[in-house]
């Protein structure tokens, strides 16, 4: 009698024991997968970078093992903290609504990007033409910061200093073409109530686009300053 009481209470102690290890596994909460964060990411640098850096690669650092994250109930949300950087260093940033959690992963993209050359020697205050320019692919590292990336941008536009040749053209090295030219012929308009009256004139300063420039009436010989609003157009206001 007393060895099969011994064996019950021995066969009691060993389900407890067991019940217990059992309770506890189950209630171990259910764990974030990170490879599912770094899947999201990359997902986003394929259409962040298409048709904005030519063999573009990346580089995500990976998070330390011992991070543990609570599994998320509801989609992964994602944001760019650079939505205007194509490469180079970049964080996205990466959180879960429910349970509440937000993780940060830095990136590094590499690839090429669209630049704007100069293909000869372009004088300063030169008109930019089509013969002076092309585009080209450089790598990110070698891209000056404000570059143009359209051809069309530049044809027109005016050299503000002498540019010499293969060189990155950038926002700042250019001007807007003039409109008028200072000692040629425009036109002077002005607006009376409804009426429109036209004047021939002469300007006395080159101008670009709605810029304040002095012209002289050709009638009565009298210097007026006007805005340019078309090529060789001065408005009186």
């Amino acid at each position: 009698m007393k060895t099969t009481l011994q064996a019950f209470t021995l066969i009691l102690l060993m389900n407890s024991v067991f019940g217990l290890q059992a309770n506890e596994t189950n209630a171990l909460p259910l764990l974030q997968e990170h490879n599912k964060i770094y899947v999201l990411a990359t997902e986003y640098l394929k259409q962040k970078t298409d048709q904005k850096i030519v063999e573009a690669s990346w580089e995500l650092k990976k998070f330390s093992a011992q991070l543990r994250l609570p599994q998320c109930r509801q989609p992964l949300l994602l944001k760019d903290r650079n939505p205007n950087t194509f490469a180079g260093r970049m964080t996205l940033s990466v959180s879960c609504a429910q349970p509440t959690w937000r993780v940060f992963v830095p990136v590094v993209v590499t690839g090429k990007l669209p630049v704007i050359i100069s293909t000869k020697g372009i004088p300063k205050q030169a008109v930019i033409k089509e013969e002076h320019i092309t585009k080209v692919f450089l790598s990110y590292k070698r891209v000056p910061k404000g570059h143009l990336v359209n051809i069309n941008t530049a044809i027109g536009m005016r050299a503000i200093r002498a540019i010499p040749p293969n060189k990155v053209l950038r926002i700042k090295d250019l001007q807007p073409s003039y409109w008028v030219m200072k000692k040629q012929q425009v036109t002077i308009i002005t607006r009376i109530g409804g009426i429109e009256v036209k004047a021939l004139g002469v300007a006395l300063k080159n101008g670009v686009e709605q810029e304040h420039i002095p012209v002289k009436n050709l009638s009565s010989q009298k210097t007026i300053k006007g805005i340019v609003i078309a090529p060789n157009t001065v408005l009186i206001p």
